[in-house]
Parts: structure tokens; C-alpha cells; sequence
């Protein structure tokens, strides 16, 4: 037998137990939402190994309604990974509406190629096997490109969620919940690892570079590694992939009716310490939802330490952080460049009115009257 042969066998063997294990988390009686995001991305994963195991038999000639198609699994890798992660911090995260954007591309792409799809069997066998359509491969390079760029976007944004996620709550951590970030970290890497391989296999095909290593080969076998490492991972780490070590389940509860005088001051510095380094007054719309995925807190912990420890409301204290961003912007000449709604609009105020309340409410004068009695 040839070494083609076993290769094969071995990525058929993966891609069957790679959607027993899709399927396991898919349809395993538990509430951990995050397990049928990671579910269906390992059965994209699998679709997709089996995809390129078919495509170069007559597999394709026979069903050719398949041709193409499956390529659309590919579009969902990054942005589902993503989702793992936010669904895996967040529970707010954990609802489909808030996740459809994220499906765009492929949606498009079943769109833009419904052309040819639609055509019955005899035309697509023809056209496989004399000529595509001339739009069908610099649609199908545009797509590839797409993919490509969402490597990069998704891993930053993946990153940056992990990080943000810690870096406001790092004393507050468990061991298990620093263990679970750092198996998500190593997640998003190993994914990075897969995507530079596949994006190198799609750069030398459209440039007809030819080298000694089959990198698309290379990538499905690591695809292929991947999901069964995971799958044996899985059963000794059973803990990871479990709501009862909910990972926002942190070592003190916040909004407890016995919170100490340590907990408070924690609790609001933490707060505060978010404000000053994220600066999330800026956002015109910031909503307290936003606080509460950002620092952990509950709202209702977060309304009781901004009116009973800050003596302020949720908007009176964000309307004084953009206030005090909008006077430094004044005192360094920003409005000498452009008009002051403008400015209203880069400290965070969503409407002149409240700008101008506001303003007056700190200053006892209007943005303009300040302006001219201080010769700004």
C-alpha cells in the first residue's frame, strides 16, 4: 500500500471521529453553550478534511452538487473560533443574534456562487470537467483572500478579548479559571499555527510556485491532529468543558449582601481602573451591559457601587469623564480645528443638548461662554 494511501486512511479516520466528537458536544445533555460552538467548529473542521480527501476523485463527478460548496465551512473557522472564546468568558455572549455578523462572508459566498449551484447535474459535471464559468476562480481567490484576512482579524480580536478579560480581573482569578485562559491562549495559537500554513499553501498556488511539501496536505493533517489531541484532552480534562467550573464563577461573589470592606475597595477600584485605562466613556453609545462583560461585576453590583460608594449614577459619572475630556481637548485648541459638536462627539457625548448641560452643570457656563471668557 502506498504511503498516499495511508495518509488517506488516516484522514478519513479522522474526519469520522472528529464528527462523533463534533456531535458528542453538540448534543451532550449540559448547558455549557460554549461546547456546541466548539462542536459545530470541529465539524466544520471534519466537513472540510473530508472535502479535500474527495477532490481529487471522481467522487466530485458523481455528486457534483458538492463541488464547491463544502468551501463554505472554511469561512466559518476564525469567526466561530471567536465565538468559542467569547462564549466561554461570557455569558451575555452566549446568544445567536449577537453572533450573525460574524457569518457574513459565508452567507455571501453561498450567495454570490448560487449561479452555480443551482445548475443541474449534467451542466456541473460539464463545466468541472471542461471549463468553469470565467468568474468561478477569481471569486473563489477572492474568498481565499477573505479567509486569509480573517486569520488576522479573528486572532487579534480572540487575543485582545483573553487579554481584557484578565488584566481586569487578575487578582480575582482562581487557579482553574488562569488554567482554562491559558488552554483558550493556546487555542488561538495552534489555530495561527494552522492558518499559516493554509495562507503559505494559498499564496504558492496562486503565484504556481511548486515546492518539495505539500502545505495544503500539511495543513488537513494537522487539522486532523488537532481535533483528536482535543478529543483525548477532553476526556482527562473533562473539567475545561464543564459548566460547573464556569470561568465567570470567580473566587468572591460580587453584589453579596456580605461583602466586606476589602471587597468593596477591590470592587471599585476595579471600576475606576477600567474607566481610566479603557476609556469607554468615548463610546457614545457605552451602555452598563458593556461594563459588566468588560470588568465581571453584575449590574446590579455595578449600580450599587457607582450610588452608594462613587455617590454618583451610572451617567452622571460617565458624563464627568467625558466632561473632563472634552475641557482638555478645549484648553489644547481642538475646537480652533473643528466645531464643537464635533468635539462633543470625540469625548463620548451622543447629543449637543446633553454636551451643553453638561458643561454647564461643572462650569456654570456654556462650551461657547467658556471659550470666550477664557480667551481659549
Amino acid at each position: 500500500m502506498a504511503i498516499d494511501d495511508y495518509f488517506s486512511i488516516f484522514l478519513l479516520f479522522g474526519a469520522v471521529i472528529s464528527l462523533l466528537f463534533s456531535f458528542f458536544l453538540l448534543f451532550y445533555p449540559n448547558r455549557f453553550y460554549a461546547n456546541k460552538v466548539l462542536g459545530f467548529l470541529i465539524f466544520s473542521w471534519a466537513v472540510t478534511v473530508f472535502t479535500y480527501m474527495v477532490q481529487s476523485s471522481d467522487f466530485l463527478l458523481r455528486f457534483p452538487h458538492f463541488y464547491a460548496l463544502l468551501d463554505v465551512f472554511v469561512l466559518l473557522f476564525f469567526p466561530v473560533m471567536y465565538i468559542y472564546i467569547r462564549t466561554y468568558l461570557y455569558t451575555d455572549a452566549r446568544k445567536i443574534r449577537k453572533n450573525v455578523v460574524h457569518f457574513i462572508p459565508g452567507i455571501l459566498y453561498l450567495i454570490i456562487f448560487t449561479p452555480f449551484f443551482i445548475q443541474d447535474t449534467e451542466t456541473k459535471i460539464r463545466m468541472i470537467q471542461n471549463d468553469l464559468p470565467g468568474w468561478f476562480r477569481p471569486l473563489q481567490n477572492v474568498f481565499n483572500l477573505v479567509i486569509i484576512f480573517q486569520g488576522i482579524f479573528y486572532t487579534i480580536l480572540s487575543l485582545r478579548k483573553l487579554h481584557h478579560f484578565q488584566y481586569f480581573r487578575e487578582s480575582r482569578l482562581t487557579k482553574f479559571q488562569l488554567e482554562s485562559l491559558k488552554w483558550l491562549r493556546l487555542f488561538v495559537i495552534i489555530n495561527v499555527i494552522l492558518w499559516t500554513i493554509g495562507t503559505a499553501g494559498v499564496f504558492l498556488e496562486i503565484s504556481g510556485i511548486n515546492i518539495p511539501i505539500d502545505l495544503f496536505a500539511l495543513f488537513y493533517l494537522c487539522l486532523t491532529l488537532l481535533t483528536l489531541v482535543l478529543g483525548v484532552f477532553t476526556i482527562r480534562r473533562p473539567e475545561f468543558f464543564s459548566e460547573e467550573e464556569d470561568i465567570l464563577k470567580f473566587a468572591f461573589k460580587s453584589g453579596s449582601s456580605s461583602t466586606d470592606k476589602k471587597t468593596v475597595t477591590q470592587e471599585k477600584e476595579l471600576l475606576l481602573k477600567y474607566l481610566e485605562d479603557e476609556k469607554p466613556y468615548l463610546k457614545p453609545d457605552l451602555k452598563m451591559q458593556d461594563m459588566v462583560e468588560a470588568t465581571g461585576l453584575s449590574y446590579k453590583r455595578i449600580s450599587e457601587l457607582f450610588n452608594n460608594e462613587l455617590k454618583k449614577s451610572f451617567f452622571d459619572m460617565v458624563n464627568e469623564y467625558r466632561f473632563q475630556t472634552a475641557l482638555n481637548l478645549i484648553r489644547e485648541g481642538y475646537h480652533k480645528k473643528h466645531t464643537l459638536p464635533y468635539l462633543a462627539e470625540q469625548a463620548g457625548f451622543n447629543s449637543k443638548t446633553t454636551f451643553n448641560r453638561t458643561f454647564k452643570k461643572y462650569t456654570g457656563q456654556t462650551p461657547t461662554e467658556y471659550i470666550q471668557q477664557n480667551n481659549l
